[in-house]
């Protein structure tokens, strides 16, 4: 059987752990928020930044697209036959 002092060690370590978790997002969100900031500057360098940014997230997409057929064949295929259904009921 668990004895109290147990189970409050117990509870002690899961707030430790919940904070530890906490700071880290919060670490975590602090660099994006900086990153924000410098992409709406009107300088040229910002502009620069964000264009590399947007040029950047395209690229990763349209890898995403490309290989999606051959990671999930199944389901690129329904979703084709649904949007094929979908397009001719649409007449």
């Amino acid at each position: 059987m668990v004895t109290k002092a147990q189970l409050e060690a117990e509870v002690a370590e899961l707030r430790r752990q919940l904070a530890e978790q906490s700071s880290a997002q919060t670490a975590a969100s602090t660099p994006k928020e900086d990153v924000t900031s410098d992409a709406g500057k009107s300088t040229p360098e910002g502009i620069a930044d964000s264009l590399e940014a947007w040029s950047t997230q395209i690229e990763e997409v349209m890898t995403e697209l490309e290989e999606f057929p051959h990671k999930r064949p199944v389901l690129f295929a329904l979703g084709i036959f649904t949007l094929g259904y979908l397009l001719g009921r649409s007449r």
